[in-house]
């Protein structure tokens, strides 16, 4: 799978996505999107040695490590703001960003496991 290709599945579902190349042949995916309130909300995966599973590993732990309600918490006590309306908007906002990111996850994995698309290695690779 091309890079061009994860970037053009997230922007299907919703996300914008930068890319940084590592020196040690791994790159960072920066998944980013609003909440349903408008806030910004972004994270990270790695893709490495080329595999798209790594990025869907990552993005798998990175779901099931976030916890709503906790992170509502720190959310709003950040922005001084911790009335219980603001931290019911905060759960459901980091609850909707969960699901977004698990339904990232199985697009690239349903991708990758159909074998949609090639990586584009450099033509030094290919040698």
């Amino acid at each position: 799978m091309i890079h061009s290709d994860i970037i053009r599945i997230a922007v299907n579902c919703g996300w914008q996505v930068s890319i940084t190349a590592c020196g040690d042949d791994s790159f960072y995916f920066d998944f980013q999107r609003r909440t349903g309130n408008g806030l910004p909300f972004c994270f990270t995966a790695v893709m490495t040695d080329g595999r798209i599973s790594s990025i869907v590993d990552e993005i798998i732990s990175f779901v099931d490590a976030l916890d709503p309600g906790r992170y509502a918490c720190e959310w709003i006590e950040n922005k001084g703001d911790v009335s219980p309306s603001r931290y019911l908007r905060a759960v459901d906002d980091m609850d909707e960003m969960r699901t977004h990111a698990w339904l990232l996850a199985v697009e690239l994995s349903t991708a990758a496991e159909n074998e949609i698309f090639l990586l584009d290695l450099p033509w030094y690779r290919l040698n």
